[in-house]
């Protein structure tokens, strides 16, 4: 605990502070002057180089010759509430009242989840921007974070969590006149599960990739770029309709497919296996996809006699889960390590250097607060 001294404090009563993200601290006092009278509004922000701290009073209406005190702000922005036993606004003595300042604020909202499942409440989200921005974010318990962004800035946001791969954003902001929220997204793979790749398509019967499916493998190629040491297996997989050597081939030569058009876009093979399954690999249900599929059932494995079960609809739906492309994580130490089994010493450096980084970060997030 530190007294915060007598630029904040007087000899007379300093009360409800309120500490903004911005570092602005807002509080009460009835010794402090300019002052209109009773327990007054004030905002002081910290000078973060030689730590004095300057103190404003708050103009009317927020102030007046009565008490104004316990102000609390909405989330980021300059609106919110405050107390007040000023005459004005009917029967009663202490008050609450509503203030909003006009603004343009530009703010960032992230969401990180396990791809196909549910919010990463451990995950961290770090932020580095071109204006000296440098900051290590936690998230809330539904996997998000909020915060503010300025204008005419790049920023760059790579999310992390413990058994996942890492995603990493982009953002540009713009010089805009009106408030606007700009929502990211980070969708992290699993270290420990198969991952389905969405959205690649072949040409029917074939191993041939359609044009639908480049947006999809730039994806994985952009993740594989972000998470250099590791090597995948890439999976297809067929339904069980067709003869059974002919869908392992089939199955094989479009796992092959997909490893092509990846090592076409600078991904190393020797980070790449093609794996063929053909049909005897069915796919098991999780959570998340019993809240699209009512019918199934979490840990359900879509095989031959489960699906002969079902309604005509839901068979086709059943096939359609089956055929999938999937990728799972085989190593992380890729590129680590000599011949010898030796840790590579530039990438000891590099390691070092990273933590070095994430030192800085944390430090400046400290120095922020």
């Amino acid at each position: 605990m530190e007294n915060l001294g007598p630029e904040i404090n007087t000899e007379g009563d300093e009360v409800f502070p309120a500490f903004r993200p911005s570092g602005e601290l807002y509080f009460s006092s009835n010794g402090r002057t300019p002052s209109m009278g009773g327990l007054d509004l004030y905002r002081a922000m910290e000078d973060t180089v030689t730590g004095h701290w300057q103190v404003i009073h708050l103009p009317s209406p927020m102030n007046s010759h009565a008490d104004d005190f316990c102000i609390t702000f909405e989330a980021l922005h300059n609106r919110g509430f405050f107390s007040s036993n000023r005459t004005t606004g009917g029967r009663g003595w202490d008050k609450i009242f509503s203030f909003s300042y006009p603004e343009v604020l530009q703010t960032v909202k992230g969401w990180v989840y396990e791809q196909d499942g549910y919010e990463l409440p451990e995950a961290l989200v770090y932020m580095v921007g071109n204006d000296g921005t440098n900051l290590k974010l936690s998230v809330l318990s539904d996997g998000s974070f909020e915060q503010p962004v300025k204008p005419n800035v790049d920023y760059v946001f790579l999310a992390t969590c413990k058994g996942f791969l890492n995603v990493r954003n982009e953002l540009h902001t713009d010089s805009l006149e009106v408030e606007r929220q700009h929502v990211l997204q980070f969708p992290l793979p699993s270290i420990s599960v198969p991952v389905l790749v969405r959205n690649v398509f072949y040409e029917f019967d074939k191993a041939d990739l359609t044009a639908n499916s480049v947006e999809a493998l730039d994806r994985l190629t952009k993740m594989l770029n972000e998470n250099p040491n590791i090597t995948i297996e890439l999976a297809a997989h067929c339904d069980f309709r067709g003869n059974d050597a002919y869908n392992l081939r089939l199955s094989q030569r479009r796992a092959e497919s997909v490893v092509k058009y990846l090592t076409e876009h600078g991904i190393a093979a020797d980070r790449l296996t093609a794996k063929g399954y053909g049909e005897t690999v069915p796919k098991i249900v999780n959570k998340k996809l019993t809240e699209t599929y009512p019918f199934l059932h979490e840990n359900d494995t879509l095989t031959i006699a489960y699906i002969e079960k079902r309604t005509p609809e839901e068979q086709e739906i059943c096939h359609a889960l089956n055929r999938r492309t999937e990728f799972r994580v085989l190593r992380t130490t890729y590129g680590l390590f000599d011949e010898k089994g030796n840790l590579k010493v530039d990438q000891l450096l590099k390691k070092d250097d990273q933590e070095e980084n994430l030192d800085n970060q944390e430090n400046n997030q400290e120095n922020n607060q």
